[in-house]
């Protein structure tokens, strides 16, 4: 099926682009890499009039190493990241979470910023980001702002992009240090399907003694759930009960519903499984 016609903006700067966004309104959207929207306009799923080709402008496809941390542009490709030497040394649970998108035809294309601001909820790098509190910088008519990635996500395909704003990067914060992480996927189709669950997980320790543990997950709720209440595992060993303590708050602040890759239940149930073993393996890399 062919795509309906329409206006292919080509700003050059993030200020032009907002204004296009703002002048359009509901008949125009961003485009990076288009490997979803694209899609759905072939499908004649939604239609645009406008898009802005946000590949126009210049500085948004680079990754960059800050005193606390990197900066990944929106327009930095999936495979970018996975292979990224920057990315691979200092946050390998990143890299790990961006390899296991789609293949690598999907990855060479898609960008970070499109991923993010789609909003699906079983998508595979929120878990890693949230994990390690990344923010993102927005502009829009009002200039640059700056959030949690815990904040971005507002619902299923709903974000807090306003009218206007474009995602412009990632900032991710160096891990603490005596730390790893893991990120773990569930495919309950084919390994290039979307994952029916994604959990991502952090240790962190000091002389042999757990001092902080992070947990975030998708394909579980309407949007990537990163896990409170978790403070109470500092001194503590991962014994059976310590564990059966985490699986209950984990199972609290999910909300699993059934889809083609698995009932609330079955959802429920994984989650389980893939938490202990994310946990698991943290610890037999101590």
């Amino acid at each position: 099926m062919t795509i309906r016609s329409f206006d292919l903006l080509q700003p050059r700067s993030l200020a032009e682009a907002s204004d296009l966004l703002l002048k359009h309104r509901d008949e125009a959207r961003p485009i990076a890499g288009g490997t979803t929207l694209v899609i759905l306009m072939k499908q004649r799923a939604v239609h645009y009039p406008y898009l802005v080709d946000l590949q126009s402008i210049p500085g948004l496809n680079r990754i960059a190493k800050e005193v606390d941390g990197i900066r990944i542009g929106a327009l930095v490709t999936h495979r970018t990241v996975e292979l990224s030497r920057l990315v691979r040394n200092s946050f390998p649970v990143v890299a790990e979470a961006f390899s296991t998108i789609g293949n690598v035809r999907v990855r060479e294309t898609a960008s970070v910023g499109g991923n993010l601001a789609h909003a699906d909820y079983r998508l595979d790098p929120p878990p890693a980001l949230l994990l390690l509190k990344s923010e993102v910088t927005l502009f829009g008519p009002g200039g640059s702002r700056v959030i949690p990635l815990k904040d971005f996500f507002t619902g299923m395909y709903e974000t807090a992009l306003e009218a206007g704003e474009i995602l412009v990067d990632v900032k991710i914060p160096n891990m603490p240090t005596g730390s790893k992480a893991v990120y773990l996927r569930h495919s309950a189709l084919s390994a290039n399907d979307w994952p029916c669950l994604g959990v991502a997980a952090l240790v962190s320790k000091e002389n042999g003694r757990v001092r902080e543990l992070r947990l975030a997950l998708s394909g579980l709720a309407a949007t990537p759930v990163s896990v409170d209440g978790l403070e109470f595992v500092r001194d503590c060993s991962f014994d059976d009960s310590v564990l059966d303590r985490i699986l209950g708050i984990v199972d609290e602040q999910i909300a699993p519903f059934y889809d083609l890759r698995g009932s609330e239940w079955y959802k429920r149930r994984m989650a389980r499984v893939f938490v202990r073993r994310a946990i698991a393996q943290l610890e037999s890399q101590a």
